[in-house]
Formats: C-alpha cells, structure tokens, sequence
C-alpha cells in the first residue's frame, strides 16, 4: 500500500509540475507576438499623436519603450562585428554594444517619425529543426500601395525561454550582415577605438 501511494503522489507531483511548465511556457510570447507587440505597440501610440506631438523625442521613447527590449543587443552587436568581435576587449565590445544600439535606435526613430499610415502584415513563425529559431515574414504595405518584405529572424533564450530577435531582413537585405560588411571593411584600415571614436562623433551629430 506505501508503495502504491508513492507512486500516486509522485504521478500526481508530475502531473502538476508538468501543468506549472504549460502555464508558464503559455506566458511567454511566441516569436510573432514578439514582433507585432513590438511594431504594433509604436504604431499605435503613434496613432494617439497630432504631428505637432511627433517630436524626435518622443518618436525615440517610443522605440526604446517597444522595439529595444525585442532585441538582443550583445547577439546582433556580434553578429554586426563579425570577426572582429572575439578580437575586441570586453569594455571595446560594450562599448560597441551601446554605439550600435543607439544607431539601431535613430535607424527606427527615423522610420517611424515618417509613419504615414503603413500598413504591416506578421505570418506565422517558420521553425528550424530544433526549434530555437524562427522567421517571422511580414510585409509592408506603403500607401502607394507597393509592398516591401520585411522580415525578422529570432531566437529563443536557453534560459529565459524568451524569443529575441537578432536580425532584420528588408527587401532582401539582411541588416546584421550590411553593417558587417561596412565594418569589416572599416577595420581593415582603423583600429577598434578608432571606429568607437567614429560612432560616438556620428552619434553627436
């Protein structure tokens, strides 16, 4: 009978820790939500404003508040640097990591300020084998009516279980691997403090 009623309460302790890790992994967004949270939430606040109200400013918290937490910084601070990432020292690397972030920060502040009625359309998510990976393909529609592919590949955090994104993809162009190629090339010539000094004056201006 001891026997019988240990198995009962550690079948019953399964069950409830297998019902705890459902309702925890239903909690966090999936790869889409992530992304239309993200541009969705920019939109519509933007919605709310009269252009006199659409300051830099404001245009900017609103990208900090809504697309700056999709987005793994340190992953695509790498995946930007390529190589010369594992040569960086670690201040060099977080120093790159805010430079590029705040560049990440005025590329989607500018696009959103000149938000005009777009419309954006999120498929579901494509996974890879394992499924740690995913693409989210969208389209923009602007109000000329042309589309424009804009899609975002993601990841999912070993320890978070937290889908974050680590490349955009725009008509075709990967952004990851544009800013890679400029900066490799970059440092073929200059040193990593010296394209640090560089992004801190482009960021001044």
């Amino acid at each position: 009978m001891r026997i019988a009623l240990q198995s009962v309460s550690a079948f019953l302790l399964l069950i409830t820790a297998l019902i705890g890790t459902k309702a925890f992994a239903a909690d966090i967004p999936s790869p889409k939500d992530v992304v239309t949270t993200a541009t969705f939430g920019v939109i519509e606040e933007l919605n709310k404003l009269t252009p006199e109200q659409r300051t830099e400013e404001e245009v900017r918290r609103l990208v900090e508040t809504y697309i700056v937490p999709a987005i793994d910084q340190e992953k695509i601070a790498m995946g930007a640097l390529g190589k010369y990432w594992r040569r960086a020292t670690p201040d060099q690397r977080q120093a790159f990591i805010d430079r590029f972030r705040e560049r990440q920060i005025r590329t989607y502040a500018g696009a959103f300020k000149a938000f005009n009625g777009e419309q954006f359309v999120f498929e579901e998510p494509m996974f890879n084998d394992s499924g740690d990976r995913a693409l989210v393909k969208g389209t923009l529609t602007q109000t000329s009516g042309q589309t424009v592919p804009i899609d975002f590949r993601l990841y999912k955090d070993k320890q978070t279980a937290e889908w974050k994104v680590y490349d955009a993809v725009v008509a075709g162009l990967g952004m990851v691997k544009t800013y890679r190629d400029q900066l490799s090339e970059r440092l073929q010539n200059i040193s990593m403090n010296d394209l640090l000094a560089e992004l801190s004056v482009e960021d001044a201006n």
